[in-house]
Protein backbone atom coordinates (compact mmCIF):
# COMPACT_ATOMS: atom_id res chain seq x y z
CA UNK A 1 0.00 0.00 0.00
CA UNK A 2 1.49 3.34 -1.37
CA UNK A 3 -1.83 5.50 0.18
CA UNK A 4 -2.55 5.84 3.92
CA UNK A 5 -5.33 3.81 4.87
CA UNK A 6 -8.73 5.50 3.92
CA UNK A 7 -12.38 4.34 4.46
CA UNK A 8 -15.44 5.86 3.05
CA UNK A 9 -18.73 5.46 4.79
CA UNK A 10 -21.57 5.92 2.82
CA UNK A 11 -25.74 4.98 3.42
CA UNK A 12 -25.35 3.54 0.18
CA UNK A 13 -23.03 2.26 -2.57
CA UNK A 14 -23.01 2.69 -5.31
CA UNK A 15 -25.78 5.15 -5.69
CA UNK A 16 -26.84 6.23 -9.28
CA UNK A 17 -27.52 9.68 -8.16
CA UNK A 18 -24.22 10.33 -6.38
CA UNK A 19 -21.60 9.28 -9.14
CA UNK A 20 -19.29 12.13 -7.75
CA UNK A 21 -18.83 10.02 -4.71
CA UNK A 22 -17.72 7.36 -7.24
CA UNK A 23 -15.23 9.29 -9.13
CA UNK A 24 -13.60 10.87 -5.41
CA UNK A 25 -13.07 6.86 -5.04
CA UNK A 26 -11.42 6.19 -7.67
CA UNK A 27 -9.36 9.25 -7.94
CA UNK A 28 -7.86 8.19 -4.17
CA UNK A 29 -7.21 5.15 -5.86
CA UNK A 30 -5.28 5.89 -8.43
CA UNK A 31 -3.32 8.02 -6.56
CA UNK A 32 -2.17 4.87 -4.33
CA UNK A 33 -4.66 4.54 -1.91
CA UNK A 34 -5.28 0.48 -2.27
CA UNK A 35 -7.45 -1.21 -0.91
CA UNK A 36 -9.51 1.48 -0.84
CA UNK A 37 -12.37 0.43 1.49
CA UNK A 38 -16.13 1.51 0.87
CA UNK A 39 -18.16 0.95 3.74
CA UNK A 40 -21.67 1.18 3.43
CA UNK A 41 -24.64 0.60 5.16
CA UNK A 42 -27.12 -0.25 1.83
CA UNK A 43 -26.55 -1.70 -1.70
CA UNK A 44 -26.69 -0.20 -4.49
CA UNK A 45 -27.73 -1.61 -7.98
CA UNK A 46 -25.93 -4.97 -8.42
CA UNK A 47 -25.20 -4.53 -12.51
CA UNK A 48 -23.41 -0.99 -11.07
CA UNK A 49 -21.43 -3.01 -8.34
CA UNK A 50 -20.42 -5.77 -10.67
CA UNK A 51 -19.00 -3.45 -13.29
CA UNK A 52 -16.41 -1.92 -10.17
CA UNK A 53 -15.79 -5.48 -8.90
CA UNK A 54 -14.44 -5.84 -12.65
CA UNK A 55 -12.83 -2.52 -13.07
CA UNK A 56 -10.67 -2.34 -9.79
CA UNK A 57 -10.73 -5.68 -8.43
CA UNK A 58 -9.13 -6.15 -5.03
CA UNK A 59 -7.82 -2.18 -5.07
CA UNK A 60 -11.65 -1.56 -4.02
CA UNK A 61 -12.98 -3.52 -1.37
CA UNK A 62 -16.45 -3.22 -0.64
CA UNK A 63 -18.17 -4.11 2.45
CA UNK A 64 -21.52 -3.76 3.68
CA UNK A 65 -23.75 -3.81 7.32
CA UNK A 66 -26.83 -3.79 5.63
CA UNK A 67 -29.46 -1.70 7.58
CA UNK A 68 -33.05 -1.85 6.48
CA UNK A 69 -34.97 1.67 4.92
CA UNK A 70 -37.90 0.93 7.12
CA UNK A 71 -38.75 1.04 10.32
CA UNK A 72 -40.80 -1.84 10.27
CA UNK A 73 -38.41 -4.26 9.18
CA UNK A 74 -36.09 -2.60 11.23
CA UNK A 75 -37.93 -3.17 14.89
CA UNK A 76 -38.31 -6.81 13.71
CA UNK A 77 -34.71 -7.52 13.13
CA UNK A 78 -33.99 -6.15 16.90
CA UNK A 79 -35.05 -9.03 19.20
CA UNK A 80 -31.97 -10.43 16.73
CA UNK A 81 -29.89 -7.51 16.70
CA UNK A 82 -30.07 -7.24 20.27
CA UNK A 83 -28.45 -10.88 20.74
CA UNK A 84 -24.94 -8.74 19.17
CA UNK A 85 -22.56 -7.18 20.37
CA UNK A 86 -23.06 -3.47 21.05
CA UNK A 87 -26.14 -3.04 19.94
CA UNK A 88 -27.40 -2.42 23.20
CA UNK A 89 -25.58 0.19 23.51
CA UNK A 90 -26.23 1.98 20.63
CA UNK A 91 -30.10 2.67 21.93
CA UNK A 92 -28.92 5.29 24.30
CA UNK A 93 -30.84 8.16 22.86
CA UNK A 94 -29.75 10.60 25.09
CA UNK A 95 -25.85 9.96 23.12
CA UNK A 96 -26.90 8.91 19.80
CA UNK A 97 -30.12 10.91 19.18
CA UNK A 98 -32.38 9.67 16.40
CA UNK A 99 -29.62 7.79 14.97
CA UNK A 100 -30.46 5.40 18.45
CA UNK A 101 -34.39 5.84 18.48
CA UNK A 102 -34.66 5.11 14.93
CA UNK A 103 -32.79 1.82 15.30
CA UNK A 104 -30.27 2.10 13.01
CA UNK A 105 -27.44 2.13 14.69
CA UNK A 106 -28.07 -1.24 16.58
CA UNK A 107 -28.88 -2.65 13.13
CA UNK A 108 -25.57 -1.49 12.11
CA UNK A 109 -23.83 -2.31 15.11
CA UNK A 110 -25.08 -5.50 15.29
CA UNK A 111 -24.48 -6.98 11.24
CA UNK A 112 -21.13 -4.85 11.98
CA UNK A 113 -18.60 -7.17 9.88
CA UNK A 114 -15.60 -6.78 12.10
CA UNK A 115 -15.22 -8.06 15.81
CA UNK A 116 -12.67 -7.49 18.24
CA UNK A 117 -10.39 -3.91 17.88
CA UNK A 118 -10.63 -2.49 14.76
CA UNK A 119 -8.13 -0.92 12.79
CA UNK A 120 -7.25 2.46 12.69
CA UNK A 121 -8.17 4.01 9.21
CA UNK A 122 -8.95 7.50 7.98
CA UNK A 123 -12.29 7.60 7.59
CA UNK A 124 -14.66 10.04 5.22
CA UNK A 125 -18.18 10.03 5.68
CA UNK A 126 -20.23 11.42 2.81
CA UNK A 127 -23.49 14.00 3.99
CA UNK A 128 -23.33 15.33 7.96
CA UNK A 129 -26.02 12.79 9.06
CA UNK A 130 -23.44 9.98 7.89
CA UNK A 131 -20.52 11.83 9.64
CA UNK A 132 -22.19 12.03 12.75
CA UNK A 133 -23.22 7.96 12.70
CA UNK A 134 -20.04 7.57 11.99
CA UNK A 135 -18.90 9.56 14.87
CA UNK A 136 -21.38 6.81 16.76
CA UNK A 137 -19.89 4.20 15.27
CA UNK A 138 -16.57 5.14 16.77
CA UNK A 139 -17.71 5.72 20.08
CA UNK A 140 -19.22 1.87 20.06
CA UNK A 141 -15.85 1.12 19.51
CA UNK A 142 -16.62 -0.46 16.22
CA UNK A 143 -14.12 1.56 13.96
CA UNK A 144 -11.06 3.68 14.84
CA UNK A 145 -9.26 7.15 13.33
CA UNK A 146 -10.18 10.59 12.62
CA UNK A 147 -13.45 11.46 10.38
CA UNK A 148 -13.66 13.62 7.87
CA UNK A 149 -17.04 14.27 6.79
CA UNK A 150 -18.09 16.08 3.42
CA UNK A 151 -21.28 17.90 3.32
CA UNK A 152 -23.56 18.67 0.21
CA UNK A 153 -26.93 20.13 -0.19
CA UNK A 154 -29.82 17.81 1.39
CA UNK A 155 -27.82 17.01 4.25
CA UNK A 156 -27.43 20.66 5.03
CA UNK A 157 -31.20 22.17 4.05
CA UNK A 158 -34.13 19.81 4.29
CA UNK A 159 -32.70 17.52 6.45
CA UNK A 160 -31.68 20.22 9.46
CA UNK A 161 -35.30 22.45 8.44
CA UNK A 162 -37.04 18.52 9.85
CA UNK A 163 -34.86 18.63 12.82
CA UNK A 164 -33.38 21.14 14.00
CA UNK A 165 -30.04 23.27 14.19
CA UNK A 166 -28.38 20.83 16.79
CA UNK A 167 -28.26 17.92 14.86
CA UNK A 168 -25.05 17.82 14.34
CA UNK A 169 -24.09 19.08 17.87
CA UNK A 170 -22.58 15.32 18.51
CA UNK A 171 -20.78 15.62 15.24
CA UNK A 172 -19.44 19.01 15.62
CA UNK A 173 -17.92 17.76 19.28
CA UNK A 174 -16.68 14.85 17.94
CA UNK A 175 -15.78 15.25 14.52
CA UNK A 176 -11.95 15.74 13.15
CA UNK A 177 -12.90 17.72 9.85
CA UNK A 178 -15.38 19.36 7.67
CA UNK A 179 -15.73 19.34 4.16
CA UNK A 180 -18.53 21.82 2.97
CA UNK A 181 -18.75 21.80 -1.24
CA UNK A 182 -19.45 25.19 -1.34
CA UNK A 183 -18.61 28.56 1.19
CA UNK A 184 -22.34 28.85 1.22
CA UNK A 185 -22.04 25.73 3.28
CA UNK A 186 -19.08 26.77 5.09
CA UNK A 187 -20.82 29.94 6.35
CA UNK A 188 -24.12 27.98 7.78
CA UNK A 189 -21.50 25.37 9.65
CA UNK A 190 -20.08 27.86 11.58
CA UNK A 191 -23.63 29.78 11.90
CA UNK A 192 -24.27 25.87 12.95
CA UNK A 193 -21.56 26.34 15.88
CA UNK A 194 -18.71 24.04 13.79
CA UNK A 195 -15.25 24.93 14.70
CA UNK A 196 -13.87 27.29 12.24
CA UNK A 197 -10.20 25.73 12.46
CA UNK A 198 -11.71 22.34 11.37
CA UNK A 199 -13.94 23.53 7.71
CA UNK A 200 -11.73 23.61 4.48
CA UNK A 201 -14.41 23.99 1.38
CA UNK A 202 -13.39 21.33 -0.40
CA UNK A 203 -15.20 21.36 -4.44
CA UNK A 204 -17.14 18.37 -6.15
CA UNK A 205 -15.26 18.59 -9.39
CA UNK A 206 -15.63 17.29 -12.93
CA UNK A 207 -12.96 15.82 -15.15
CA UNK A 208 -12.33 18.52 -17.10
CA UNK A 209 -9.77 16.61 -19.63
CA UNK A 210 -12.91 15.04 -20.83
CA UNK A 211 -13.96 18.29 -22.39
CA UNK A 212 -13.31 20.43 -25.71
CA UNK A 213 -14.68 23.49 -25.14
CA UNK A 214 -16.32 24.62 -28.25
CA UNK A 215 -18.00 28.08 -29.48
CA UNK A 216 -21.61 27.97 -29.50
CA UNK A 217 -22.77 29.86 -33.07
CA UNK A 218 -26.40 29.99 -34.60
CA UNK A 219 -26.42 28.97 -38.00
CA UNK A 220 -28.77 30.45 -40.86
CA UNK A 221 -32.42 29.23 -40.17
CA UNK A 222 -31.79 27.39 -36.73
CA UNK A 223 -33.44 27.65 -34.17
CA UNK A 224 -32.10 28.86 -30.71
CA UNK A 225 -31.61 25.32 -28.47
CA UNK A 226 -31.96 25.79 -24.62
CA UNK A 227 -31.13 22.34 -23.00
CA UNK A 228 -31.24 21.33 -19.60
CA UNK A 229 -30.41 18.02 -17.75
CA UNK A 230 -30.88 16.58 -14.60
CA UNK A 231 -33.48 14.58 -11.73
CA UNK A 232 -37.16 16.14 -12.77
CA UNK A 233 -37.43 17.16 -9.12
CA UNK A 234 -38.64 20.45 -7.01
CA UNK A 235 -35.28 22.03 -6.33
CA UNK A 236 -33.91 21.14 -10.27
CA UNK A 237 -36.16 24.22 -11.15
CA UNK A 238 -37.02 22.43 -14.90
CA UNK A 239 -40.99 23.42 -13.73
CA UNK A 240 -39.85 27.51 -13.84
CA UNK A 241 -37.79 26.54 -17.01
CA UNK A 242 -40.81 25.42 -18.92
CA UNK A 243 -43.20 28.43 -18.13
CA UNK A 244 -40.29 30.50 -18.37
CA UNK A 245 -40.18 29.66 -21.88
CA UNK A 246 -43.79 29.75 -22.36
CA UNK A 247 -43.91 33.30 -20.94
CA UNK A 248 -41.04 34.17 -24.07
CA UNK A 249 -42.61 32.06 -26.36
CA UNK A 250 -46.43 33.87 -25.77
CA UNK A 251 -44.33 37.25 -26.30
CA UNK A 252 -44.83 39.31 -29.69
CA UNK A 253 -42.43 38.50 -31.81
CA UNK A 254 -40.75 35.76 -29.94
CA UNK A 255 -37.11 34.46 -30.94
CA UNK A 256 -37.23 31.07 -32.83
CA UNK A 257 -36.21 28.43 -29.89
CA UNK A 258 -36.71 24.92 -28.74
CA UNK A 259 -36.30 23.48 -25.05
CA UNK A 260 -35.06 19.95 -24.33
CA UNK A 261 -35.18 18.65 -21.08
CA UNK A 262 -33.55 15.55 -20.39
CA UNK A 263 -34.01 13.30 -17.34
CA UNK A 264 -36.65 11.38 -15.52
CA UNK A 265 -38.34 12.14 -12.27
CA UNK A 266 -41.89 12.55 -10.41
CA UNK A 267 -42.18 15.65 -12.09
CA UNK A 268 -41.57 14.89 -15.56
CA UNK A 269 -45.08 13.66 -16.47
CA UNK A 270 -46.86 16.76 -15.13
CA UNK A 271 -44.46 18.77 -17.52
CA UNK A 272 -45.21 17.00 -20.33
CA UNK A 273 -48.58 17.69 -20.33
CA UNK A 274 -48.32 21.14 -19.25
CA UNK A 275 -46.10 21.86 -22.49
CA UNK A 276 -48.89 20.30 -24.30
CA UNK A 277 -51.84 22.61 -23.10
CA UNK A 278 -49.69 25.04 -23.90
CA UNK A 279 -49.10 24.43 -27.18
CA UNK A 280 -45.31 23.86 -26.78
CA UNK A 281 -44.95 20.14 -27.81
CA UNK A 282 -42.93 20.67 -31.44
CA UNK A 283 -41.18 23.37 -29.11
CA UNK A 284 -40.35 21.69 -25.87
CA UNK A 285 -38.76 17.60 -25.76
CA UNK A 286 -38.88 15.36 -22.78
CA UNK A 287 -36.20 12.47 -23.69
CA UNK A 288 -36.32 10.82 -20.33
CA UNK A 289 -32.92 9.25 -19.47
CA UNK A 290 -30.60 8.62 -22.47
CA UNK A 291 -27.63 6.48 -22.65
CA UNK A 292 -24.30 8.46 -22.22
CA UNK A 293 -23.67 9.01 -25.68
CA UNK A 294 -26.38 10.38 -26.56
CA UNK A 295 -26.70 13.00 -23.54
CA UNK A 296 -22.99 14.46 -25.21
CA UNK A 297 -24.37 14.46 -28.40
CA UNK A 298 -26.88 16.67 -26.94
CA UNK A 299 -25.03 18.70 -24.75
CA UNK A 300 -22.72 19.83 -28.17
CA UNK A 301 -25.80 20.28 -30.43
CA UNK A 302 -27.00 22.98 -27.90
CA UNK A 303 -26.68 26.82 -27.17
CA UNK A 304 -27.30 27.62 -23.86
CA UNK A 305 -27.80 25.34 -20.79
CA UNK A 306 -30.26 26.15 -18.24
CA UNK A 307 -30.77 25.22 -14.58
CA UNK A 308 -32.76 27.47 -12.63
CA UNK A 309 -32.61 25.33 -9.33
CA UNK A 310 -34.65 26.58 -6.31
CA UNK A 311 -35.26 25.48 -2.87
CA UNK A 312 -37.94 22.75 -2.74
CA UNK A 313 -41.12 23.37 -0.56
CA UNK A 314 -39.48 20.26 1.67
CA UNK A 315 -36.20 22.53 2.27
CA UNK A 316 -34.47 20.85 -0.16
CA UNK A 317 -31.58 22.38 -2.09
CA UNK A 318 -28.39 21.95 -3.99
CA UNK A 319 -24.77 21.76 -3.71
CA UNK A 320 -22.92 23.19 -6.20
CA UNK A 321 -24.79 21.16 -9.37
CA UNK A 322 -22.27 18.94 -11.61
CA UNK A 323 -24.33 19.15 -14.68
CA UNK A 324 -23.62 22.87 -14.76
CA UNK A 325 -20.03 22.28 -14.01
CA UNK A 326 -20.34 19.70 -17.44
CA UNK A 327 -21.76 22.46 -19.24
CA UNK A 328 -19.62 24.71 -18.26
CA UNK A 329 -16.52 22.76 -19.57
CA UNK A 330 -17.76 21.92 -23.07
CA UNK A 331 -17.87 25.59 -23.33
CA UNK A 332 -21.31 26.52 -23.42
CA UNK A 333 -23.22 29.14 -21.76
CA UNK A 334 -25.73 28.50 -18.73
CA UNK A 335 -28.52 30.80 -17.44
CA UNK A 336 -29.14 29.34 -14.19
CA UNK A 337 -30.17 30.96 -10.14
CA UNK A 338 -28.73 32.37 -7.54
CA UNK A 339 -29.28 29.52 -5.41
CA UNK A 340 -26.97 28.09 -2.77
CA UNK A 341 -23.16 27.81 -3.93
CA UNK A 342 -24.39 28.31 -8.28
CA UNK A 343 -22.84 32.12 -7.72
CA UNK A 344 -19.45 30.31 -6.95
CA UNK A 345 -19.80 28.65 -9.87
CA UNK A 346 -21.66 31.16 -12.45
CA UNK A 347 -20.50 34.46 -12.96
CA UNK A 348 -23.23 36.81 -13.73
CA UNK A 349 -22.92 38.48 -17.36
CA UNK A 350 -19.13 36.47 -17.29
CA UNK A 351 -20.18 33.31 -17.80
CA UNK A 352 -23.64 32.90 -18.05
CA UNK A 353 -26.96 34.44 -16.53
CA UNK A 354 -28.50 34.78 -12.88
CA UNK A 355 -31.95 35.89 -11.41
CA UNK A 356 -33.09 34.76 -7.86
CA UNK A 357 -34.46 31.08 -7.38
CA UNK A 358 -38.39 30.90 -8.39
CA UNK A 359 -38.63 34.32 -10.53
CA UNK A 360 -39.93 33.14 -13.87
CA UNK A 361 -40.49 36.14 -15.22
CA UNK A 362 -36.85 37.30 -14.76
CA UNK A 363 -35.91 33.74 -16.37
CA UNK A 364 -38.36 34.80 -19.40
CA UNK A 365 -36.27 37.70 -19.77
CA UNK A 366 -32.78 35.65 -19.31
CA UNK A 367 -33.58 33.19 -21.60
CA UNK A 368 -34.79 36.07 -24.45
CA UNK A 369 -31.73 38.16 -23.85
CA UNK A 370 -29.51 35.06 -24.97
CA UNK A 371 -31.80 33.89 -27.54
CA UNK A 372 -31.18 37.43 -29.19
CA UNK A 373 -27.70 37.82 -28.79
CA UNK A 374 -25.53 34.75 -30.16
CA UNK A 375 -22.90 37.15 -30.37
CA UNK A 376 -22.25 36.23 -26.73
CA UNK A 377 -22.18 32.89 -26.71
CA UNK A 378 -18.58 32.40 -27.16
CA UNK A 379 -17.10 34.61 -25.09
CA UNK A 380 -19.58 33.72 -22.11
CA UNK A 381 -18.45 29.79 -22.82
CA UNK A 382 -14.92 30.51 -23.25
CA UNK A 383 -15.24 32.14 -19.77
CA UNK A 384 -17.11 29.49 -18.34
CA UNK A 385 -14.83 26.73 -19.31
CA UNK A 386 -11.60 29.16 -17.95
CA UNK A 387 -14.15 28.74 -14.69
CA UNK A 388 -14.32 25.03 -14.54
CA UNK A 389 -11.37 24.06 -15.31
CA UNK A 390 -9.14 26.63 -12.92
CA UNK A 391 -11.46 26.10 -10.10
CA UNK A 392 -13.35 22.77 -10.37
CA UNK A 393 -11.25 20.50 -11.53
CA UNK A 394 -11.74 16.63 -10.28
CA UNK A 395 -8.22 16.05 -10.95
CA UNK A 396 -7.38 18.81 -8.64
CA UNK A 397 -9.56 18.13 -6.04
CA UNK A 398 -8.88 14.55 -5.82
CA UNK A 399 -4.80 15.41 -5.20
CA UNK A 400 -6.30 17.83 -2.48
CA UNK A 401 -8.17 15.08 -0.75
CA UNK A 402 -5.58 12.88 -0.32
CA UNK A 403 -3.42 15.63 0.93
CA UNK A 404 -6.19 16.51 3.35
CA UNK A 405 -6.75 13.40 4.39
CA UNK A 406 -3.31 12.29 4.95
CA UNK A 407 -2.53 15.41 7.25
CA UNK A 408 -5.25 14.35 9.00
CA UNK A 409 -4.17 10.95 9.55
CA UNK A 410 -0.88 12.57 10.72
CA UNK A 411 -1.93 14.96 13.29
CA UNK A 412 -4.56 12.71 14.94
CA UNK A 413 -2.54 10.11 16.42
CA UNK A 414 -4.13 7.11 17.79
CA UNK A 415 -4.87 7.11 21.86
CA UNK A 416 -2.71 5.41 23.61
CA UNK A 417 -3.26 1.41 23.26
CA UNK A 418 -5.10 1.79 20.72
CA UNK A 419 -4.58 -0.62 17.99
CA UNK A 420 -2.36 1.29 15.11
CA UNK A 421 -2.71 -1.92 12.46
CA UNK A 422 -3.03 -1.11 9.19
Amino acid sequence: MSGPPISFFLPRFPAPSETFIQAQAEGLIERGVDPLEIMSLGHGPRDRTDALVQRWGKSMDMRFAPVPKTLGVRILEMPWALTRPHAIEALNVAKFGDDAASFRLSIAAARWPDRGPPPRRIWLAHFGRWGRFACALRELGLIAGPIATVFHGKDMSAYLDKRNDNAYRHLFARGDLFLPISEFWKEKLIRLGADPSKIMVHRMGVDTSRFVATPRTLKPGEPVKFIGIGRMVEKKGFDDALAAFDIMRSKPNPPDATLTLIGDGPLREKMMRKAERRGLSDRVKFTGLLPHADVEKAIKDAHVFVLPSKTSKSGDMEGIPVALMEAMGTGMPVIATRHSGTPELVEHEVSGLLCAEGDREALAANMERLARMPERWAGMGAAAAAKVRADFDLNYWNDKLLERLTALGASTPPPVNASTSP
